[in-house]
């Protein structure tokens, strides 16, 4: 959990950064369940103290990288109005770290970093549709939201991960848009209402 304001400091935010490219380059390196928060601050080049201030423990500083990674989809529109501007931005960042985005979605990926990532994709998605479709939750005859949720977070990362094994062959927004179009393709059919 953090604990520092909402608007921190040019130190804290630069520190909050050198962490986070630690965990990232460490995870590549070692795997994010051999790597250690001694091993993090290391390549960081900081305190542990420093690090306690900022995080409770390397599982808290993934926890907020995800949730910077979905606040950005989430302003960006991806999980939302039609839009796709969050959704260029992640993969962007895959582009720019993609030998991490291997080790969160690809073949030989980390069991726990692969978890959280579609945990934390279903849930984004699976509160927007709550909200947004109250009826689709409530009709017998359909299968479960968060089951319809499940497949797509996890055909969505599938989606990912075939990205980065094929060297990212289309631009960021034209991925996007593709993707895009099958989470509607999946989505669509299964909320409308039945005649």
């Amino acid at each position: 959990m953090q604990k520092f304001d909402d608007a921190p400091d040019l130190r804290v935010r630069r520190t909050r950064k050198l962490l986070t490219q630690a965990l990232i380059e460490g995870a590549i390196e070692k795997g994010f369940a051999a790597l250690t928060v001694r091993d993090i601050t290391e390549r960081a080049m900081v305190n542990r103290s420093t690090f306690y201030r900022h995080y409770l423990d390397k599982y808290d500083l993934l926890e907020q990288h995800l949730n910077e990674i979905y606040e950005m989809l989430e302003e960006g529109g991806v999980i939302g109005e039609g839009r796709n501007a969050g959704l260029v931005e992640l993969l962007k960042q895959i582009q720019q770290f993609p030998d991490f985005y291997r080790v969160v979605l690809g073949p030989q990926a980390d069991a726990f970093l692969s978890q959280r990532f579609r945990q934390q994709t279903q849930q984004r998605y699976l509160a927007y549709f709550h909200q947004t479709f109250p009826e689709a939750a409530s009709d017998p005859d359909r299968p479960p939201l968060d089951l319809k949720f499940t497949t797509v977070a996890s055909a969505a990362c599938s989606a990912l991960a075939w990205w980065l094994e094929q060297e990212r062959p289309s631009t960021p927004e034209q991925f996007a848009y593709w993707l895009q179009q099958l989470i509607y393709d999946i989505l669509v059919p299964v909320l409308k209402p039945k005649k």
